[in-house]
């Protein structure tokens, strides 16, 4: 059951196309990305996604397995990332969806892909704002 909206949201995600991917999601959505901030609410979301969209050509995420306990569904990915400098990369993640009365209310992304952030050799690190880890 949980099985095709958790593929519609990495779908989303995945295309990297901001209006598409906070179109998906509830406006007043809990999200927890890695180490960021948590976000409160869609525009906070939609500027986390923003910066990281700025330094991606591409994102795919693989997903390994799902688990549905009602009002928490788990999903097991591996997501591969493509950054602005060609460089490729494989991350293994595993994301968290807390739902409320059926609807999606709040994420948790597990995963360490601080090497997207980790300018190649000689070149100046990305400007991402303030608060980003």
């Amino acid at each position: 059951m949980a099985y095709q909206w958790v593929k519609d949201f990495f779908a989303a995600a995945d295309s990297l196309d901001v209006e598409r991917f906070c179109a998906a999601l509830p406006r007043d959505i809990v999200w927890r990305f890695a180490n960021f901030p948590t976000a409160h609410g869609i525009g906070e979301l939609r500027a986390q996604y923003e910066m990281v969209a700025q330094i991606l050509e591409s994102m795919r995420h693989e997903i390994v397995g799902i688990w549905d306990a009602g009002d928490c569904v788990t999903a097991e990915t591996r997501v591969f990332y493509v950054d602005v400098h060609g460089r490729e990369f494989d991350c293994p993640g595993c994301d968290v969806f807390l739902l409320r009365d059926g609807a999606l209310a709040e994420v948790r992304i597990f995963v360490d892909n601080h090497v997207l952030f980790t300018p190649p050799a000689g070149t100046e690190p990305a400007v991402l704002g303030e608060g980003v880890a």
